[in-house]
Formats: structure tokens, C-alpha cells, sequence
């Protein structure tokens, strides 16, 4: 799978993804200010999934199933650490989910799927 981590979210979330194509948008050309319409397109172009907390890509995929594939991060204000190990817990269960679904919205408690 490859994935694109919108700016929100810490770079170091890749290393939960190492078997997987991943980039972040502070490797784009316009870095964490790359616009959200060029994300889509990436994504689209390249069959990526958006791994974000902004909610207007979720608008955005319900308007026009952009970009490719969305994971919506819906955790609140948590620490990086706390991130992390909510990623480490999770990384498989995302990976299976994504596997048979197009957008899914990652909460405390559960992972909802949206398709």
C-alpha cells in the first residue's frame, strides 16, 4: 500500500508503515503547505491513502471519493507519544481494514468504516 501523511500528523508516524510506500507532505515540493486539492490529486495519481486529521478532506471525499482512499484521524488533542501508541496498537487492524474499504475514521475506541 502507499500512503501520504497530511501535515497535521508527525512525520515519525511512518515507521508504523515501514513495509508500505509512505511519504509525508514535509517531502512534497510544497511541503506542509501543500494545498489540499494537490493532495487529492497525488493521491488519486498514485493510488495513495490519506492519512490526515483535516476535515475537509473528508467533505472532499464524500463530494467526489477524493482523494484515493482517506483515513480520518478523529483521537482529539493527544500527545505525540500518545499518537504513537495508538498507532503501534493499530497499525495491523488499519492495514486490514484499508485492505477492503476506501475511508475510514480512526476514533479512541474503535475504527469506524465510512464506505
Amino acid at each position: 500500500m502507499k500512503f501520504l501523511i497530511d501535515a497535521q500528523l508527525p512525520e515519525s508516524l511512518s515507521e508504523f508503515f515501514s513495509e508500505h510506500d509512505i511519504v509525508h507532505t514535509r517531502s512534497l515540493k510544497s511541503g506542509n503547505k501543500t494545498k489540499d486539492k494537490s493532495i487529492n490529486i497525488l493521491s488519486v495519481n498514485e493510488k495513495r491513502i490519506v492519512i490526515t486529521k483535516d476535515t475537509d478532506f473528508y467533505y472532499s471525499y464524500i463530494a467526489s471519493k477524493k482523494p484515493y482512499k482517506l483515513v480520518l484521524v478523529k483521537l482529539g488533542n493527544m500527545r505525540i507519544a500518545e499518537l504513537k501508541r495508538y498507532f503501534k496498537a493499530n497499525t495491523e487492524k488499519i492495514i486490514d481494514v484499508l485492505a477492503e474499504n476506501s475511508f475510514i475514521i480512526l476514533e479512541p475506541d474503535k475504527i469506524r468504516i465510512l464506505d
